[in-house]
């Protein structure tokens, strides 16, 4: 998890006021806390996760009350949302790249198929669910849910536990993991061999440029 350093934080309320300064009488200035609670990001590197600890049995008895009625009590519910786990096999587990998703699968696949980061799953838990009520659990219930999702998909085992040292293990066991690259010229600035995003800005295609009177 990252969170805005001081400075940064202090630059925003700045900002802010200095807008508000040209609206009168609309909006106010974010307080300390309120920046605090939203800001609640979590990055793909796992050195920063909050302190939590969650486990699989125990987030079988959380997803039943928050998940079940939306996702179906085994993660493969389409009736409100895609599913949360299926379309992944041992082998997706092992090579962390989805042999399903080659073709793309017909209705997307599910959501365990295209994750590339553990954090992803929990960052989206924690700000975005359970619906209707996002925001309500707390880091350790968002632990032990993600573990038991985890464990509905095959990655872990009925008695692993979710804390910030067997992340890295459920991290190297997510199947699509090397499924995800930047190398190619959307971002830009230096290539990600050289600390950048992208590959440099080398077009992904060689098409000539064309604003108007474009040949089709």
């Amino acid at each position: 998890m990252y969170r805005l350093g001081n400075a940064i934080a202090l630059l925003l309320l700045v900002a802010v006021g200095n807008v508000l300064a040209s609206y009168p009488g609309v909006g106010r200035v974010a307080t300390p806390g309120e920046l605090a609670a939203w800001d609640t990001d979590i990055g793909p590197n796992l050195n920063a996760l909050p302190v939590a600890r969650g486990s699989v049995i125990q987030g079988r008895h959380l997803y039943e009350a928050h998940c079940a009625a939306c996702h179906g009590s085994d993660g493969r519910s389409t009736k409100v949302f895609l599913p949360l786990v299926g379309g992944i096999t041992t082998e997706d587990v092992a090579t962390g790249r989805v042999a399903g998703l080659s073709p793309p699968p017909a209705g997307g696949g599910s959501t365990l198929m295209l994750l590339p980061t553990l954090t992803t799953l929990l960052d989206y838990t924690q700000r975005a669910m359970p619906f209707g009520a996002a925001g309500t659990l707390n880091v350790d219930e968002v632990f032990a849910i993600s573990a038991y999702v985890l464990y509905l998909g095959g990655v872990v085992d009925e008695g692993f536990v979710l804390d910030n040292t067997t992340a890295v293990l459920a991290q190297n066991r997510l199947p699509n993991r090397n499924g995800f690259t930047n190398d190619h010229g959307m971002w830009p600035g230096a290539p990600a061999a050289t600390g950048g995003l992208g590959n440099g800005g080398v077009p992904d295609t060689n098409m000539p440029r064309c604003m108007n009177h474009c040949e089709p």
